[in-house]
């Protein structure tokens, strides 16, 4: 005869509803983010294990389970392409986590569940550390760890507010030690909540190349590119150009960056050097630039100095020796007012070439500013002129170029963003025999009022041109300057971004609700901000200086290794005090109740013998005082009724309650 399976484990519905919301809570992140069909096939299985619970039947049999395992793995399979890396990865153990949920049997099995939600927790902060999941996170540990306590408690039903609570305080009992293992265990270079492979996904920013329409399409992103604060009074809004890459190749359509030998690259401070030549004051900064996947870094215009890990080619380009694919923060002394000396004789000849094909009409115009002017700046005055009184209009949405896309925009269209603006100009100079290239980067910046910087998002990305003069050396010109006003569409201002001077949408947050919104904005940034540097870029140097300042040098492995153990010890000696200290423990309310009634009895002067029965103590009672006899007697009786009685009444315990509190 075949074995018959032992029956399933039927956990009470309050549990089993609490099980299934702290699964969902854990999973969120990852429903969210998963295709759709994936979130809804998990939602169907967890109602249907939930239908079956209510209506008393068994778990599905195992064929079953496996036939709807493996059309979930099938589906993970057509939706990814593959069950390796973090996106498949976490959409799998999501799954499978369900599928537990169905096959739930035995206590044992919710144990496991409990576990598995810690894990996809874990899992989470692969795809995002924001403060936001960081307070879900805690949310979501708060629930699992209820189940927890309520699965390890074999007195079910009992109130869920006191499983909260019991998680609640042996979580709160971890924070000492939590932090102490943050702030001294040793650190690793790089966070740990990244995968190589899938480093640069999801990234936007600035690239190296630059085509029509490519730092529009970031005009309307508010993603954080970067947040700077300064040494001292930030430089005024007009001289906040963040630069970036330096693009002096050219094609006609699409501008690149000119290559570096290894003997041009400039590894040290250069700002007494041949490139910069200082006419003001510097202007240091400390950045916080969001990844980006490429290898640039941003700095105001002109930076002087170049942080450790990276090297400044002779555009003053500032260039990471790998990819910013995490959180970099650096230090850079800059010049807002400098005159740039000659780049290498080779680069500046590149700098004057332009397409064999380029439009003939782009070269007579260049060409008869050229013959009409008596100096190279009167050319350039001549080209701004030029884009203002020409009905040139400054657009998000420029219409689409073809081959000749310069020609196009100059005699055609007229419309375009930044980069046609910059590009147009950049060639114009060329053909009519100045040394010009193409910078792109930011402008301007939101300052925050609650956190003291600067935050420069992707809708400031900028682009603009550096002509050559002989007198003055490399002048940055911006040509979208020059647009007038009343040609500019999409409600985009030039000239001043938010506060400070880039190209923007108009908001207008200086009254009423308005400006209470924008503060809130800030606050949270801010609050994000301090997140980023103090939690998630808590590094080897950050830990350093944090435990320098408290006045422990070493910071080698052994050195962190002994402070940890030595601070561990009274930590671990004050736990293990506070879990064997003998102390009550009255879980029974009908217990608390009569304590309490014996704490009124001691203020006049009766208090319980060791061993003395509740009887008893009313004998006394009503010897030495028996004036307090009555109201003795009366909660004796209900305390007696509620311990020893079977099925005491339901209102016993209330009724003893209110004999307690008639006691005086």
């Amino acid at each position: 005869m075949a074995a018959r399976r032992p029956a399933d484990w039927q956990p009470p519905r309050g549990l089993l509803l609490a099980l299934a919301a702290s699964l969902i809570l854990a999973g969120l992140p990852q429903l969210l983010r998963q295709p759709g069909v994936l979130t809804l096939l998990w939602l169907i299985l967890l109602g249907w294990r939930l239908a079956l619970a209510w209506q008393g039947r068994p778990s599905p049999s195992t064929w079953l389970r496996l036939l709807l395992t493996a059309a979930g793995v099938g589906l993970i399979l057509i939706e990814y392409g593959a069950f390796f890396g973090r996106e498949p990865g976490s959409a799998l153990l999501v799954f499978l986590s369900i599928m537990k949920f169905v096959e739930l049997r035995r206590p044992r099995d919710a144990q496991l569940l409990i576990f598995l939600g810690y894990f996809m927790l874990g899992v989470a902060f692969l795809f995002s550390q924001s403060l936001w999941l960081g307070a879900w996170l805690v949310l979501a540990v708060w629930a699992l760890t209820s189940v927890w306590v309520a699965l390890s408690d074999p007195r079910q039903p009992l109130p869920a507010r006191r499983h909260a609570r019991l998680a609640g305080r042996l979580l709160l009992g971890a924070v000492p030690l939590l932090l102490l293992l943050f702030l001294l265990f040793p650190r690793i270079p790089g966070p740990l909540w990244s995968l190589p492979g899938d480093a640069h996904s999801g990234v936007t920013g600035l690239s190296d190349a630059m085509e029509p329409g490519r730092i529009s399409e970031l005009a309307g992103s508010e993603a954080v590119a970067f947040r700077v604060q300064f040494d001292g009074p930030p430089p005024p809004p007009a001289q906040r150009y963040w630069r970036g890459p330096v693009l002096a190749l050219t094609d006609g359509r699409r501008w690149e960056t000119q290559p570096v030998r290894a003997g041009q690259r400039l590894p040290s401070n250069v700002q007494a050097g041949r490139l910069l030549e200082p006419r003001g004051e510097p202007v240091r900064q400390t950045l916080t630039l969001e990844p980006h996947n490429q290898v640039h870094l941003l700095a105001l215009d002109r930076p002087g100095s170049v942080p450790e890990g990276a090297w400044l080619t002779p555009d003053l380009q500032l260039i990471s020796e790998t990819r910013v694919r995490l959180r970099q923060r650096y230090e850079v002394v800059s010049y807002p007012q400098v005159r740039v000396a000659a780049s290498a004789p080779g680069r500046r000849d590149i700098t004057r070439g332009y397409p064999a094909d380029l439009d003939p009409r782009v070269l007579a115009l260049a060409r008869g500013w050229r013959a009409a002017a008596d100096s190279p700046q009167a050319i350039i005055d001549q080209a701004l002129r030029h884009f203002n009184q020409e009905h040139f209009i400054y657009t998000l949405t420029p219409p689409r170029l073809g081959a000749n896309p310069v020609g196009e925009f100059l005699f055609e269209t007229r419309r375009g963003f930044c980069e046609h603006y910059a590009a147009a100009f950049t060639l114009l100079m060329r053909a009519a025999g100045l040394p010009a290239r193409v910078v792109t980067g930011y402008l301007g910046g939101e300052y925050n009022a609650a956190g003291d910087y600067l935050v420069v998002r992707q809708s400031d990305a900028h682009a603009w041109a550096e002509v050559w003069l002989p007198e003055g050396g490399w002048v940055r010109v911006d040509p979208t300057t020059a647009i007038a006003p009343e040609r500019i569409e999409s409600r985009i201002e030039v000239g001043a971004s938010r506060d400070s001077g880039a190209v923007r949408f108009w908001t207008d947050g200086t009254r009423g609700w308005q400006r209470t919104l924008q503060e809130m904005r800030q606050s949270w940034d801010a609050l994000n901000h301090r997140w980023n540097q103090w939690v998630l870029d808590y590094g080897p140097e950050r830990q350093r200086d944090f435990l320098s300042g408290l006045g422990l040098p070493d910071v080698s492995w052994r050195g962190l290794g002994l402070t940890l153990l030595l601070l561990l010890i009274p930590v671990l000696a004050l736990l293990a005090w506070w879990m064997l200290r003998p102390r009550e423990t009255a879980r029974d309310p009908a217990v608390r109740l009569y304590r309490a009634f014996c704490r009124r009895l001691a203020r006049h002067g009766i208090r319980p013998e060791p061993g003395e029965t509740p009887r008893q103590l009313l004998a006394r009672i009503r010897r030495t005082r028996p004036a307090l006899a009555p109201a003795a007697g009366r909660v004796i009786q209900r305390y007696q009724v509620l311990r020893y009685r079977r099925q005491p009444p339901r209102d016993a315990l209330e009724a003893l309650r209110r004999a307690v509190r008639a006691f005086r």
